[in-house]
């Protein structure tokens, strides 16, 4: 790895392919009756069920603000819902509604369609190493950030 090129950097790497696979995600959102913020959104919802709102914001790494409008919008088309914590009624827990399930297959179908286009050139063996590299990469992030 050079030190006068950044585009080598495993974070700028990362980054851009992230980037990328957002943009093919994008392509073809509009079968799923959601943006692409908002299947993200749901997306987390349904991996972290009965997160409060903050704890979504969190994880995605956004402002509450916006996680706020985006959570409306999928309350209001009947995505998710809004549950009061018992320990506090202040907070609102997050949970997918039943009518959502069809827009997650959508978003899940989605996704594997672009990981399969991302990941086509490389044989099926090194993915799966490629994929568990990359969640122990993750692990020790999240690690380090405790």
């Amino acid at each position: 790895m050079s030190k006068n090129d950044p585009t080598q950097l495993f974070g700028f790497r990362i980054h851009e392919i992230a980037r990328l696979l957002s943009r093919t995600f994008e392509q073809q959102t509009s079968q799923l009756q959601v943006t692409r913020e908002q299947a993200r959104v749901l997306a987390y919802i349904a991996v972290n069920e009965g997160a409060k709102q903050a704890d979504i914001a969190r994880l995605m790494d956004v402002q509450k603000i916006r996680i706020t409008k985006l959570v409306d919008d999928l309350e209001q088309q009947a995505l998710i819902e809004r549950r009061s914590d018992p320990g506090d009624r202040r907070v609102n827990r997050l949970y997918v509604a039943d009518g959502a399930h069809e827009v997650l297959d959508g978003i899940w179908q989605r996704l594997s369609e672009v990981s399969d286009i991302a990941l086509d050139s490389i044989p099926s063996d090194t993915r799966e190493a490629l994929i568990a590299q990359l969640g122990v990469i993750r692990d020790t992030l999240i690690e380090s950030n405790r």
